[in-house]
């Protein structure tokens, strides 16, 4: 009798425990249901609002940084009297540290069986997918399509693909547009025979990522449109809710659409723009490339050779001409930090501040062929130091951008960026006074230095510029 009872009390104990687990199940199943339905809600919402809201927007075009045309021969200074050097001899300039370089980046490893493999940067990567997503566009094109892709989008396991893709962009350190490069490589990888359907891949994740975008379509094409931070020149752009959206093409040649369709408002959160400050170098394939320069200074030929970041020059060849001040603040790689001031810290010690300026002047200026950039590209880009290395010529804005880089590292010395019509050049306070060319900024004199006009030293102007007052660019 007594184990009968027994046996009756345990399985009325696993029908409660069985029944709880049930009920805990039930809730479990209940309270993500209602999580998904807050999420589907969400975009849906948003794909209703899509099916309605769309408005024709006039696109205006590019605006060019400066549109004075850039000299194609470059003057060369005359011989004259030098100036007077008062400044004092720079004291036992500390050696140049080497800086290990960057481990090689730990690429994380994707999760799921169903993988998107892709080329980012020369860099071979792979993110996970839902191989199910189907996009359907049939022409014409129409928000309401545009709406039911949006739909698709969000209906995917695409919270896989985003975790893969941010994890990569940190690995990496990307910033906001290799992030933006590096979505456009895999929509290419996932839609390659279909533009339309490679920027609503790329206008999804963007906004999934927390950024602003748009897309909008004009006869049969679908666009992507992109606001940012800082302006991007030399871009077909169209006027949104007071806000510059960017019609990015990834270096593809656009038809010049004149009027096109989008729609005002927004998802629904914060959303951020993209950011095109580069505050770390991108850490892909570390590979090391090398360059011989030469150059003479007072009669005294000069040879030394320099390493640099291959990742640099991949990761910069479809960024888009910006804010120059960008360009001025950009990291250096290790590789060229080191190998690049040390070969000419060497030949800095004991010299006069004055000395030191003109001998990395006189660097910069002769040490590379010079073209425009509309000769070597057919379009305005700015180099980075990198850049300016690997590329076979290099312009006015290239050559302030290093030499100013050379000046602050080197000795120290405060830099100014001076914009003219068709040129920009530099100049430097030294701690000394002493005679030539200034220019006059925030109660503080600084020394016309041009690295572009060839054998001009500290305080000498280029002639065509001597009457005009430039922009002062602070850096």
């Amino acid at each position: 009798m007594k184990l009968y009872m027994t046996t009756f009390i345990l399985l009325l104990f696993l029908i409660s425990l069985s029944s709880a687990q049930d009920s805990f199940e039930d809730f479990k199943r209940q309270d993500k249901a209602a999580f998904n339905k807050f999420i589907e809600e969400d975009d849906k919402a948003f794909a209703d609002f899509l099916k309605n809201d769309w408005k024709a927007f006039q696109s205006s075009l590019g605006i060019k940084a400066d549109p004075t045309p850039k000299p194609k021969v470059l003057p060369k200074a005359k011989e004259i009297k030098p100036i007077v050097d008062k400044t004092e001899k720079i004291k036992n300039l500390p050696p140049v540290k080497q800086i290990p370089p960057p481990p090689a980046p730990k690429v994380p490893v994707v999760q799921t069986k169903n993988v998107l493999k892709f080329n980012s940067f020369g860099k071979n990567l792979s993110i996970g997918i839902d191989k199910s997503l189907k996009l359907e566009i049939s022409l014409p094109v129409t928000n309401e399509q545009i709406s039911k892709n949006w739909e698709s989008l969000a209906g995917s396991n695409y919270k896989t693909t985003l975790t893969d893709l941010s994890a990569l962009k940190s690995a990496l350190h990307l910033n906001d547009w290799g992030y933006l490069v590096m979505l456009h490589n895999a929509a290419v990888s996932a839609f390659p025979q279909s533009l339309n359907k490679q920027n609503l891949f790329i206008w999804f994740y963007l906004i999934k990522s927390g950024y602003k975008a748009k897309v909008a379509y004009a006869g049969n094409n679908i666009l992507l449109l992109v606001p940012n931070k800082e302006m991007i020149y030399q871009t077909r752009f169209v006027t949104v809710d007071n806000e510059k959206y960017y019609l990015i093409s990834f270096n593809r040649t656009l038809p010049n659409y004149k009027s096109l369709y989008t729609y005002k408002g927004s998802y629904k959160g914060r959303l951020e723009l993209i950011d095109l400050k580069v505050s770390s170098v991108p850490t892909i394939t570390n590979r090391v490339l090398k360059k011989t320069v030469r150059f003479t200074y007072q009669g005294q030929p000069y040879e030394f050779q320099v390493e640099y970041s291959g990742d640099m020059v991949n990761y910069f060849k479809q960024y888009p001409q910006t804010d120059i001040r960008i360009y001025f603040n950009a990291p250096v790689s290790s590789y060229a930090a080191y190998s690049l001031l040390a070969a000419l810290e060497k030949h800095l010690q004991g010299k006069t501040e004055l000395e030191a300026v003109n001998f990395l002047l006189r660097f910069v200026q002769t040490a590379f062929k010079y073209e425009t950039d509309d000769q070597q590209f057919g379009r305005e880009k700015y180099l980075l130091p990198e850049e300016t290395l690997f590329y076979p010529a290099s312009d006015c804005e290239d050559r302030s951008i290093l030499f100013s880089y050379l000046v602050r590292k080197l000795l120290n010395l405060d830099v100014i960026a001076l914009d003219y019509p068709g040129h920009l050049a530099t100049a430097v306070r030294f701690n000394g006074n002493i005679a030539g060319d200034v220019v006059n900024y925030a109660g503080k004199k600084y020394v016309i230095c041009d690295p572009t006009y060839i054998n001009a030293d500290a305080g000498m102007c280029m002639p065509q510029f001597k009457n005009i007052n430039p922009k002062v660019i602070k850096i």
